[in-house]
């Protein structure tokens, strides 16, 4: 399954981009930052699509899950 494009992850949220691919890449991308990081804190937002809070929380657990404690900034934009 391809989860990769050429602007990051894509995919239709709750098939191809799950709560179980958003933690487990949110898992691996933390333990890859906690390499170069100096502290345990990360922010996490979103976007103002309805999945956006399927996808956070996954995101959330899975970068709590290898340690980082996670500031939930809420919506953001894509400016």
């Amino acid at each position: 399954m391809e989860l990769f494009g050429t602007d990051g992850v894509r995919g239709k949220a709750g098939k191809k981009v799950s709560a179980v691919n958003a933690m487990r890449l949110a898992m691996a991308t933390g333990i890859y930052f906690k390499q170069f990081s100096r502290t345990n804190k990360i922010l996490v937002g979103k976007d103002t699509r309805r999945s956006g809070y399927m996808i956070e929380n996954a995101i959330v657990s899975g970068l709590t899950a290898v340690g980082f404690d996670v500031i939930q900034i809420g919506q953001m934009t894509t400016d």
